[in-house]
């Protein structure tokens, strides 16, 4: 195993974030230094059993500044208000592995399609080249693959806005395929989010890639860039000039194009091609792919579970869980990709998102039924009767989740689509999306069986 972490060496370290990544983290600490001294520190009390010569911090009642260490290795998703009393000693994973290899890295990125995208891009490398592996925010802390990385691997990382937000160094390939208003919960302000995801190209060299859409180059052009731009237009708006470009079903890259038919591909909709697109750059322009053989790769991809995810017909009615959806421009896509809609679920936790886009495109979307779920139920029934939706469409809300897949069954006709589609996060009744899917699967199949 690689030691990439040698600077730590007779250093004061602590461990911030004891879940995955974090308990990642110490493991590939100890396969190194056995003996060396570590703190583990999270806001709840953690059997420390399982880590001998090692002291526990809580951050709830000792706070987080961590004076007297060395380096800070600081999970995902911990939010850093004032960074600048810990920035020079702050490090992650991520920072680490791209220190040491980000020259193997393609890195993907964006508020929506980075799992679909990086997911398939490791799907179809890993085919041409068995030496790929494919880490991060996919759920695959980067620290459990490293003694599987030498010169020639190719890395395929999945990276959220949290593990990009600190980190100075960038991969090889970055690539941002969207940014739409997320995660304002943990970054409070758009310019803090998309600040973050510009690190994924901000400590690129000449030598380097950026993979940029055409609509958020305005928005980041005021960030340093120097690696070669490559620009891409989703064709979900404006059809605008670009280097990758999708037009009906033909993908276009700067030396050559593709078209990819429904029946060859399980991916569903325009922003999946637009996802197909990014990687089919990559792996003919930089692995010089030939088109039988990436569509070959293509054909055998499954999506992944929660997206766009077919659940079954029961009733006459078919059902979709695209419980991933946490913001407007996630559903509009699923009801544009889906059609014949008989009932949208919409709603989830409250973190203060504007709905007026979704509540545009639903002024003339062909929907029977609106049905609303948590926290969001009251906002969005408001706005959504502000709009005249009501008038065209039947709204129901129903708050309860458990409730709302019910009266979605109820009023569903047969031969119609019942989509789940939130256009929000999942944590005011769920872990997570994955939680949220699973939940709607078991009710929908719950009366069938």
């Amino acid at each position: 195993m690689k030691n990439i972490i040698s600077f730590i060496e007779n250093k004061k370290v602590v461990i911030w974030g004891m879940g995955r990544e974090g308990i990642s983290t110490f493991n590939y600490i100890r396969s190194i230094y056995p003996a060396m001294p570590l703190t583990l520190a999270d806001s709840k009390k953690i059997d420390m059993t399982p880590y001998p010569n090692c002291e526990f911090w809580d951050t709830e009642t000792q706070g987080i500044d961590f004076d007297g260490f060395d380096y800070i290795f600081k999970s995902p998703g911990i939010p850093v208000f004032h960074p600048e009393k810990i920035i020079d000693r702050l490090t992650s994973q991520t920072e680490v592995f791209l220190t040491a290899f980000g020259q193997n890295t393609f890195g993907i990125t964006g508020t929506k399609g980075k799992s679909t995208t990086s997911s398939l891009l490791y799907h179809l490398l890993k085919n041409h080249d068995d030496n790929t592996i494919f880490v991060g925010n996919i759920g695959i802390p980067c620290f459990d693959y490293i003694d599987r990385v030498n010169e020639n691997t190719s890395v395929v990382f999945e990276m959220s806005c949290h593990q990009l937000e600190f980190v100075r160094h960038s991969p090889h390939v970055g690539v941002i395929l969207n940014l739409y208003e997320e995660h304002l919960d943990h970054y409070v302000t758009m310019e803090n989010y998309i600040k973050a995801k510009s690190h994924v190209f901000s400590w690129q060299d000449e030598s380097d890639v950026t993979i940029l859409n055409c609509s958020d180059l305005e928005t980041l052009s005021v960030y340093p860039r120097k690696g070669r731009l490559i620009t891409a237009c989703d064709g979900l708006g404006k059809n605008v000039p670009a280097d990758i470009s999708v037009i009906g079903t033909t993908v276009t890259v700067p030396h050559g194009s593709i078209d990819i038919q429904p029946d060859e591909t399980c991916l569903v909709g325009k922003h999946n091609l637009y996802n197909i697109g990014i990687d089919y750059f990559i792996c003919k322009e930089i692995f010089d792919m030939s088109d039988e053989e990436f569509k070959a790769s293509l054909a055998t991809f499954r999506p992944l579970a929660h997206r766009l995810e077919k659940v079954g017909t029961f009733g006459g009615v078919t059902y979709y869980d695209d419980s991933i959806s946490t913001i407007c421009r996630s559903a509009i896509n699923a009801v544009k990709s889906l059609g014949n809609i008989g009932t949208i679920i919409l709603g989830g936790m409250d973190r203060g998102i504007d709905y007026n886009d979704l509540a545009g495109f639903l002024t003339t979307a062909e929907i029977d039924n609106i049905v609303l779920v948590g926290q969001t139920t009251e906002r969005m029934e408001a706005l959504f009767r502000q709009y005249g939706i009501g008038k065209r469409i039947k709204i129901y809300p129903c708050y309860y989740f458990d409730k709302g897949v019910a009266k979605a069954k109820e009023v569903t006709a047969s031969g119609k689509i019942c989509l789940l589609s939130p256009a929000a996060s999942s944590y005011d009744m769920f872990k997570n999306f994955e939680v949220r899917g699973d939940e709607f699967q078991r009710l929908v199949k719950e009366s069938a069986e």
